[in-house]
């Protein structure tokens, strides 16, 4: 891996919507506290990078120093006031993963509403599950298991499912941008407010988890993990 040169010692990594937006008068605070401590800021979001760009150009503010996108399966470095893909990293992920038997796997399950082309990639098949979730995620890791695949199942906002490579995630690209830039995990802040969030702080990295969290992250109780008590929402 081609280790990247800062001078910074620490970085913040924090989800996007629920977390990082949706109080612009906290989020410009906290970034004039990142410019004064020095930190790396990394994005770690669901989003495609086309949104994440978007974001940063109507709210006006700094570009992050990466980017990780589309849970976990694309990260980006900035670059000049660019981002630009981190091809390794799909090389890494790869292994293992079998996107179109996984797709075929679940076709006949009638509660899975497929998502917009624009949130599938060759390294995330996506779905919506607002029905029956308990049933349905048992049958579907029951088939996964018996078919002998390998993915990265997650659920989160009581809505979203997310097939990923078994070696991606928001934890492990977190693990990766860290150690590009030199970084002990230590050093790392991670942020989040859904279950798609909840693989950073499995994974140990010290964190907070926002006010207005679902319960899938709400409920972890691990030593790492300041829970917030400001929400940007009514619970």
């Amino acid at each position: 891996m081609k280790v990247l040169r800062s001078s910074h010692e620490k970085m913040l990594c924090t989800d996007l919507d629920g977390t990082f937006i949706g109080d612009d008068d906290s989020m410009y605070e906290l970034l004039r506290l990142i410019k004064d401590k020095d930190m790396l800021l990394v994005f770690s979001t669901g989003r495609h990078l086309r949104s994440v760009t978007q974001f940063v150009r109507e709210k006006e503010i700094r570009i992050p120093d990466a980017c990780i996108c589309m849970v976990g399966t694309r990260i980006y470095f900035a670059d000049k006031g660019e981002f630009i893909l981190d091809n390794n990293w799909g090389q890494i992920i790869s292994p293992g993963w079998e996107r179109k038997k996984i797709v075929r796997l679940l076709t006949d399950i009638k509660e899975l509403v497929q998502q917009d082309e624009e949130f599938q990639t060759e390294f995330k098949a996506s779905y919506y599950l607002r029905e029956n979730q308990t049933e349905v995620l048992q049958e579907i890791n029951r088939r996964v298991q018996e078919a002998e695949l390998k993915a990265h199942i997650i659920y989160s906002s009581d809505q979203f499912l997310d097939f990923l490579p078994p070696l991606s995630g928001k934890a492990e690209a977190v693990r990766y941008v860290a150690d590009s830039f030199g970084l002990r995990a230590e050093n790392v802040i991670v942020c989040g407010d859904t279950g798609n969030d909840l693989d950073m702080f499995t994974a140990g990295f010290k964190g907070i988890i926002v006010g207005n969290a679902h319960a899938e992250l709400k409920n972890f109780e691990g030593v790492n993990a300041y829970h917030a008590i400001g929400s940007i929402v009514p619970e």
